[in-house]
């Protein structure tokens, strides 16, 4: 079939049946914005989704000739046989056969003064420096959501300064990053599991699935789908030495699709997920169904509320939800009066909370007024009196540079699995709140790092009583501090 290049079609195809941008666009779910670039040749459809967006248009195109009562005159004016027996699937077949026209035309040989599809970077200080521009400019100008597969190890690309690149990054759309881990590197190297724990808790903007693939590690791509490639080589310092960058995009599709997770065997062994689920049998309901647990807390105390806490959150959510609530209080009850149990906080989170009351319970955001804080303190006092199994612990201010306590996401483990929660507060974008670890031996190596912080100088430790002598010396200055938040 002879066509013409993709736009020139599609300009033709609108012009002939008087379709408007604003219908076309919704008919493949697009913005009009984009159409309209498809039109003037500003730009083409990501070729992953062309043929379903080919597809949609030529059943509209075709339900707009009939309509009109224009089919001799379109088989005169087109390149299509009359006696196409399906119109929408020959309009749909002429699109691909433009797209593919357009990318030939745009894959062949070009003069001296037009760029190659490839380019080589080398020395440390330019390929870092090429990265760090290209990683920023391609992710902030993301026009959709957007997928960056990083073939490489992580903790070999945490010791590059790689994940730096993304510091002061504004996030518009979502970013999922898919990346290998070693998890014989991180057991036998507690920093690096310090660096992972960092890297999640710094870029709350950025959706992680982590992948167990010794197999890829030596790979060295990194792909932001649709956009580029790059190969890259690190020096034994374990800093970028050279790197090639391909943008051609036909190529950059095809290694696209031979790297993607997309459909593979390999199950992430760390995924995230929007929500954990209210419903009676969600994740969360499996999650407490024990007796055992260990949380560490950087966003508020969302445990042993007071009962008026509940009923506020109620009140102000749909009836189902509500429901749902009043379920998770009772469960909660139950697991807290017989549960053994360890909260750990860092200080500067307990400060935060006791100021601002903010809690991010579940799936809902909620900010305790100051009467309801001063209850909440009440109520934990005397939780821990009714169960001597529950423990609370801070961890003060640390010097150590090497010893990272986090700032926005928590850690929730039963010692047979667990997941992490970020500060939704602090998300800016359509990211994910929750990292479900789907590994039973990434939840133990985590667990493991969590429960060493005991051991630090820094952290501190009390049962009821001892709680409760510290909490009658700082109560003015708590009862001060929460009376004069808002």
């Amino acid at each position: 079939m002879i066509s013409d290049g993709y736009s020139a079609t599609l300009k033709k195809l609108i012009s002939f049946t008087q379709a408007k941008f604003i219908a076309l666009a919704d008919v493949v779910g697009y913005d009009v914005s984009y159409v309209n670039k498809w039109s003037n040749g500003t730009k083409l459809p990501s070729s992953r989704y062309v043929e379903r967006i080919n597809e949609d248009m030529g059943q509209y195109f075709a339900e707009l000739i009939v309509k009109q009562k224009k089919e001799d005159k379109f088989f005169k004016s087109f390149p299509i046989p009359e006696q196409a027996e399906d119109l929408g699937f020959e309009i749909s077949q002429y699109l691909c056969s433009a797209y593919r026209t357009t990318l030939h035309q745009n894959r062949a040989p070009k003069s001296k003064e037009n760029r190659p599809s490839i380019k080589v970077v080398t020395g440390h200080h330019d390929t870092s420096a090429f990265l760090a521009d290209l990683l920023q400019k391609s992710i902030q100008n993301l026009e959709e959501d957007g997928e960056l597969l990083v073939l490489g190890e992580f903790t070999s690309i945490c010791s590059s300064r790689f994940w730096k690149y993304f510091e002061g990054l504004q996030f518009k759309n979502k970013l999922v990053v898919r990346v290998g881990l070693d998890l014989d590197k991180l057991e036998a190297d507690p920093e690096a599991l310090i660096n992972l724990y960092r890297t999640l808790d710094e870029y709350l903007d950025i959706d992680f699935v982590f992948y167990d693939m010794k197999e890829s590690a030596n790979a060295n791509l990194i792909i932001l789908k649709g956009s580029f490639v790059v190969q890259y080589a690190l020096d034994p310092q374990m800093r970028f030495k050279m790197c090639t960058y391909i943008f051609d995009e036909s190529m950059v599709w095809d290694i696209y699709e031979k790297f993607s997770f997309t459909g593979s065997e390999q199950r992430p062994i760390m995924s995230t997920a929007s929500s954990l689920g209210l419903d009676e049998l969600g994740y969360r309901t499996a999650f407490y169904a024990t007796t055992r647990f260990f949380f560490y807390l950087t966003i508020g105390f969302e445990f042993l509320l007071p009962h008026e806490v509940f009923d506020s959150i109620s009140q102000n959510v749909s009836p189902e939800r509500a429901f749902s609530i009043q379920r998770l209080c009772v469960t909660w009850e139950e697991v807290l009066n017989a549960a053994e149990i360890t909260f750990m906080i860092p200080t500067t989170s307990l400060l935060r909370y006791v100021e601002s009351g903010y809690i991010y319970l579940t799936d809902i955001e909620y900010n305790l007024t100051a009467a309801e804080r001063k209850a909440h303190i009440k109520s934990v006092l005397e939780g821990m009196e009714k169960n001597p199994k529950l423990t609370m612990g801070v961890l003060l201010p640390s010097v150590n540079e090497g010893f990272y306590m986090g700032k926005d996401l928590s850690f929730y483990s039963n010692y047979k699995t667990g997941f992490l929660k970020k500060n939704k507060r602090n998300i800016h974008n359509d990211a994910d709140s929750f990292y479900i670890i789907n590994s039973n031996r990434l939840h133990s190596l985590l667990l493991n790092a969590f429960q060493n912080m005991k051991n630090q100088p820094s952290y501190r430790q009390y049962d009821k009583d001892a709680l409760k002598k510290k909490y009658e010396t700082y109560k003015p200055l708590i009862e001060r501090t929460v009376s004069l938040s808002k």
